[in-house]
């Protein structure tokens, strides 16, 4: 051991000479004092270039760079002894991070957020190793480390997909027993490769009848199976309260399963661990008919102001030239559908302003919103009063407080359901939750297909763009539907995908039937129609199958006392009434669409075009009545073997005309 001042480094002049020691480099300087530059202050084995008279020993090191004029009289036998100096002081070190590496690959999927740590821990280790010209022997573990270094960061994109692929197939079949008996049947090659992908973003597009549920239940036991996450560190989020309880029912059967709630729930959780107590839910929040009624008479006391009566009056198109006036309007049919379209608006109204999303309506709208937002304010006010909140503060609140570290998430992994449904605000908390540490994981599954809630606000845009929002990630998809034949598969697929914005998915289904998908009744109305159908089906069965009646609205569909008459009639078909949206999640054996008609009340709908309302909603596309298209797709796809279409004589709708060409 040298006893020598180590080096500061503040001398900028050459060095009267060098001296070469095991611990590192003497530098005598002017006044002829020796100063030590250690082996593991330099960066790298220090250069010899030779020049005229003398050789330069360049030195890069922590501080800096030093050239030093140099005789030497054995140039290789000089670099082979810097070489070999400095390797032995620095190998440990690089040897030890390249078995780390080694070691977390075997253990995890080399995902976006993995790559891109080992290659900002790797950097440094390249400055060092791989760019000189290394002349010394070196030994058999530090040649294979440097290769290893090597060979890691100069992989490009299909390097790192063929080690994802070789890390799956490891995967699969180490755990191929757990997969075969995590759920009732087991699973798919596609589900299976859904759990064992662990990407820090990872989107499962699951079609209709996939077996999406299966997916999310056992990636949540893989994760706990294979140590990757405890329980409570994983939280189910579902859409609504019945996809919340099926998700817990399907659980129940496992001795340990994670949290599954709602956003809202969520959001209440999240409130109530900042604030010490549950926040009160307002009564208007939930009963609608209470909150038209507030709304009305909030218009009511509003317009005993003349500036306010004349805006409303020109903003609902109505007389307004008295209080009296304007009251018989909100009793009559005309201004209960307006009531009930700005008691739905003042939800996306304060959510927009939350988003700061409202500039792109302002100009267009500025008369509906110089009479809503005082509408708004004041209902703001009643909550306060009532010291409650409604189910867009539970969100934004939450928001808030997330955002604020006030509430540090106790999950490292989120598991979301039904992603197709999410709204700005839920997407918003899900990324405050997951950005507050890199540790956090998000596996969301949806089907673009089924997006069928904008009128709530859900945006599929979130699904078809997933990694725009929520960064790098991993997009796959479920490639066997379990509940239709082949021929069904074809036709809604080919229906849906007829808009290019869809995304593109390769299903088959798991099951072929000989049986024509759908088949078109054409009666003097629907009603003989649909007793056409259901003769039919009770005459083919030969024991009680399942029948869903569907159609776009209520209205359309047989009431308790016509449903309860035809059950006696048709004994062998056990039957249910629903509409489009209602159905989705079910299915039957048999399915039946009524209303098929084009115009209002048909289908598609008749959009709600240069209204406030659909202003303040997500954006639809350029694909016409996009959204119509997916709703009619969900009604197509309930039946597990045949689809009756019930055609009315006279101006059916365009969908109907396009399946039956």
């Amino acid at each position: 051991m040298l006893f020598i001042t180590p080096l500061i480094f503040k001398y900028t002049a050459p060095y009267l000479s060098v001296g070469i020691h095991d611990d590192g480099i003497v530098l005598h300087n002017r006044h002829g004092k020796p100063e030590l530059l250690l082996w593991k202050q330099i960066n790298q084995p220090p250069k010899l270039d030779r020049k005229v008279v003398f050789s330069y020993l360049t030195i890069s090191h922590t501080h800096g760079q030093l050239s030093q004029p140099i005789k030497v009289e054995n140039k290789l036998e000089f670099t082979l002894r810097l070489q070999r100096l400095w390797v032995l002081h620095h190998q440990k070190a690089l040897m030890e991070r390249i078995l780390k590496l080694e070691r977390l690959l075997k253990e995890r999927y080399l995902s976006n957020g993995l790559m891109s740590m080992l290659m900002s821990a790797l950097t440094p280790y390249c400055d060092k190793w791989l760019s000189w010209d290394i002349r010394c022997e070196l030994s058999a573990e530090l040649a294979q480390a440097i290769a290893t270094l090597k060979e890691v960061t100069q992989w490009n994109t299909s390097d790192v997909a063929e080690f994802q692929e070789s890390y799956v197939s490891y995967k699969l079949r180490e755990h191929e027993a757990f997969f075969d008996t995590v759920e009732k049947l087991p699973l798919t090659a596609a589900q299976r490769r859904a759990c064992v992908i662990q990407d820090e973003r990872q989107l499962l597009l699951a079609g209709a009848g996939t077996g999406k549920t299966s997916v999310m239940i056992a990636k949540a036991q893989y994760l706990a199976y294979t140590r990757q996450a405890y329980t409570k560190h994983i939280l189910m989020l579902a859409y609504g309260n019945e996809a919340a309880r099926e998700m817990v029912q399907r659980a129940s059967q496992y001795p340990t399963f994670p949290k599954c709630m709602t956003f809202h729930k969520l959001g209440l959780k999240i409130i109530e661990s900042v604030e010490g107590v549950a926040p009160k839910i307002s009564t208007l929040a939930q009963n609608e008919v209470e909150k038209r009624t507030f709304v009305k008479e909030t218009i009511l006391l509003f317009c005993q102001e003349e500036q306010y009566r004349l805006s409303f009056a020109r903003y609902a198109e109505c007389s307004g030239k008295d209080l009296q006036s304007i009251r018989q309007y909100l009793e009559g049919s005309k201004g209960s559908r307006l009531l009930k379209t700005i008691t739905g608006a003042l939800a996306h109204l304060k959510c927009a302003r939350a988003m700061n999303s409202l500039s792109r309506v302002e100009t267009h709208f500025s008369d509906a919103l110089l009479c809503i937002r005082p509408i708004l304010a004041e209902y703001s006010l009643y909550l306060s009063n009532e010291r409650a909140i409604d189910f867009e503060d539970m969100v934004l609140k939450s928001i808030k407080y997330v955002q604020e570290k006030k509430f540090i998430s106790p999950w490292t992994h989120f598991l979301v359901d039904e992603f197709q449904d999410i709204s700005p605000i839920r997407a918003k908390l899900l990324k405050a939750l997951i950005t507050q540490s890199e540790r956090h994981h998000l596996f969301c599954v949806g089907d673009d297909w089924q997006s069928i809630y904008r009128f709530s606000g859900a945006d599929i845009a979130y699904t078809t763009d997933f990694t725009n929002f929520f960064g790098k990630g991993t997009v796959t998809q479920l490639d066997t539907t379990f509940r239709y034949h082949q021929a069904l598969l074809d036709v809604s697929s080919r229906f849906i995908c007829a808009n290019p914005s869809q995304i593109m998915k390769r299903i088959s289904a798991h099951s072929t039937d000989d049986i024509a998908p759908l088949v078109y009744v054409e009666g003097s109305d629907d009603e003989q129609s649909l007793l056409i159908a259901l003769s039919q089906l009770n005459a083919r069965a030969d024991k009680v199958c399942s029948v869903l009646i569907l159609a776009r609205y209520h209205k359309l569909l047989p009431d308790k006392s016509h449903l309860s008459k035809l059950q006696q009639q048709f004994e062998r078909l056990e039957l249910r009434t629903m509409t489009f949206h209602g159905s989705k999640g079910k299915e039957a054996d048999y399915s039946i669409l009524l209303g098929l008609h084009a115009g209002a009340g048909g289908v598609p709908a008749q959009e709600g075009e240069g209204t406030l309302l659909n202003a303040l909603l997500p954006e639809q596309g350029h694909f016409p009545h996009a959204e119509e298209r997916r709703l009619f797709y969900v009604a197509l796809t309930r039946a597990k073997r045949q689809v009756y279409l019930i055609k009315p004589k006279a101006n059916p709708s365009e969908f109907l005309l396009e399946l039956d060409n």
